[in-house]
């Protein structure tokens, strides 16, 4: 029941770094600087994930980087659909380079 309710608000956290993403690339598109309204949601999900601190980490952190721009190509004002379906699949990402990295340990 634990790791359900952790799921869930880890999938939730990275949705709405998602959203704070669209944003930001939005006012960076129209000439906005808006970096410094970045959330460091991503530290948060990092954290409750356990990923230690190590360069495989930070290549994985960039790998998320990468996977969030992608909310780029999504329309969030008709359906949250895709914007759950991204979320879905960074999730899956990160889950397959924890276990990576908990078997190397």
């Amino acid at each position: 029941m634990k790791l359900k309710k952790e799921q869930a608000l880890i999938l939730s956290l990275i949705k709405d770094d998602l959203v704070n993403q669209k944003l930001l690339l939005g006012l960076d598109a129209l000439g906005l600087r808006a970096a410094d309204y970045y959330l460091q949601l991503s530290d948060t999900i990092f954290s409750l994930m356990d990923f230690p601190e190590s360069n495989h980490s930070d290549r994985v952190f960039e790998l998320y980087l990468d996977l969030t721009k992608k909310v780029r190509f999504v329309d969030i004002s008709q359906s949250h659909d895709q914007l759950d379906e991204l979320a879905r699949e960074i999730y899956a990402e990160l889950t397959v380079h924890r276990s990576t990295l908990n078997t190397a340990r």
